[in-house]
């Protein structure tokens, strides 16, 4: 009964330690069951993610068009404002031309008739 005894408490050690081993197992695994739960919601998060990121650049495909047309009225605008800036600059250009034409004459012609009348009255004086 002797070897019988050592035999039973060698086979209760065992099963004890295979208890610790088990109950270390156990709280390792603690852990492991919340990070589950965790990643479920991490998951749902990102497919809502997803979803919106997937709503948001049809969107943006949708308005790309007005966008564009936004654009081209925009350039458009600003070639049209360019060229009546290059008109006024013009006709500017030309009012100068007017007037000098027109004031350059006039002051030659107000000079000869200054002129005429000093020379006249000089004449007029030395006789």
């Amino acid at each position: 009964m002797g070897s019988e005894g050592v035999n039973d408490m060698q086979d209760v050690n065992a099963l004890v330690t295979l208890q610790i081993s088990l109950a270390r197992i156990e709280e390792t695994l603690k852990p492991l069951a919340a990070l589950v739960q965790t990643v479920a919601e991490v998951k749902d998060v990102s497919k809502e993610a997803l979803t919106c990121a997937q709503q948001a650049n049809q969107k943006l495909e949708a308005m790309e068009p007005v966008v564009n047309k936004a654009q081209d009225t925009a350039d458009d605008a600003l070639r049209k404002a360019q060229s009546a800036l290059d008109k006024l600059n013009s006709q500017d250009e030309n009012r100068k031309w007017i007037s000098r034409s027109f004031y350059g004459p006039l002051i030659s012609s107000l000079a000869a008739v200054l002129s005429a009348a000093i020379l006249a009255y000089i004449g007029l004086s030395g006789r």
